[in-house]
């Protein structure tokens, strides 16, 4: 499978995620709700967790995390200031519930080692160029607590042939998807240590979704 080169260029990303933030939820929609509902039901969080949402965005599936975790700690980061604005909207009927929104990079995040219980992050390895892949994932592992949990979801080769529509999108039209384009992130994953519960694939309206489950095992 053709991995498409993307550089790294946050002033460029949030230019993009700036342009497209207004109709942004409509996409997500349309496109990636069957995969946050199958994120948010491989995440199985109990309350009172500390929670860790990489690329929160417009703080759609950020906002079932916080209801879900009333009584824990939930943090959402994202590159985009605009982007994490409209999630700030979205998050103020919630009073009294510990969560921050931040700007934040997920190839340095500003968190503890073994801080947290549960990390999730989607569609955004589908942005990043591949030689930050075992970055990521390295990151992943560092702040997440012995057996913890990821779970992750990415723009996915599919398996159907009209899967491949999106392929050809992201490969002639890169910027009408903000740079996304189709990846597998499993390998960099279990290179990192953490080992694999769930991959599934998935498709809505035709764009296909990859949803991973990873556990970081405790050491003996």
């Amino acid at each position: 499978m053709e991995l498409l080169n993307r550089k790294l260029d946050t002033e460029t990303t949030k230019i993009n995620y700036k342009k497209v933030v207004w109709f942004y939820d409509f996409w997500s929609l349309l496109t990636e709700s069957k995969a946050a509902k199958y994120v948010i039901k491989f995440a199985d969080i109990k309350d009172n967790e500390t929670i860790l949402e990489v690329a929160c965005g417009t703080g759609v599936v950020f906002e079932q995390i916080v209801n879900l975790n009333p009584n824990g700690k939930n943090i959402g980061i994202d590159l985009s200031p605009d982007m994490l604005k409209k999630a700030e909207k979205r998050l103020k009927k919630f009073k009294n519930i510990d969560y921050e929104l931040k700007e934040g990079n997920a190839l340095k995040l500003d968190l503890d080692n073994n801080s947290i219980d549960i990390l999730i992050n989607n569609f955004m390895i589908d942005l990043m160029p591949a030689d930050t892949f075992d970055k990521i994932a390295e990151e992943f592992l560092r702040v997440t607590k012995p057996n913890g949990k990821v779970v992750i979801s990415t723009f996915s080769y599919g398996k159907k042939k009209i899967n491949k529509f999106w392929f050809w999108v992201a490969k002639r039209f890169p910027d009408l998807l903000t740079g996304c384009r189709p990846v597998s992130f499993k390998e960099n994953l279990i290179k990192s240590g953490f080992k694999i519960e769930k991959d599934m694939e998935i498709s809505q309206n035709t764009f296909p979704s990859g949803i991973i489950k990873a556990r970081k095992m405790a050491r003996k």
